[in-house]
């Protein structure tokens, strides 16, 4: 069973296939759920060494569709929106290890190994930097579920 759960959210297909087996899995076992959207940091710091921040329409957008998100979920789930400053792997991580997470749900775009392999895979990175068990979930899936095969992995102690 698990208590905390956090899923990566963005709005895409993949994202919302996450969102909905995380919310299976949170149901089931009565635990947390926290959907976290990376907000990415783009601007310029306004003083050398600062860190870097945020455009405020960009964050702005992405508080409200994570609102969105979880107002969209049911009221008798316990769920909460996190928008986190910075990559979104790093963000997840950082989450996760805030809150304790047993868990993260992330979903997958598809995008191939070979392409992954020359752009990066959010979701690889999650799982390879994780210190919990990591659910991949592909968006397109069987009938009556709402993503593919998934990968339930703990990543390796050390």
């Amino acid at each position: 069973m698990y208590r905390n759960i956090v899923v990566a959210y963005d709005g895409s297909e993949g994202a919302e296939a996450a969102l909905a087996r995380a919310v299976e899995i949170a149901g089931r076992d009565q635990a947390v759920l926290t959907v976290v959207e990376a907000v990415p940091e783009k601007l310029p710091a306004l003083v050398p060494g600062a860190p870097r921040s945020a455009d405020p329409v960009v964050a702005a957008k992405t508080r409200e569709q994570l609102r969105h998100a979880v107002d969209s979920l049911d009221p008798g789930l316990r769920a909460s929106p996190w928008a986190v400053g910075g990559p979104p792997a790093k963000a997840i991580h950082a989450v996760a290890d805030d809150i304790e997470a047993d868990l993260i749900v992330t979903g997958s775009r598809g995008r191939g190994a070979i392409r992954s392999a020359v752009l990066g895979s959010v979701s690889t990175e999650i799982l390879q930097g994780s210190h919990c068990d990591v659910l991949v979930v592909h968006p397109a899936g069987p009938a009556g579920h709402p993503g593919g095969a998934a990968d339930l992995e703990h990543p390796p102690p050390g």
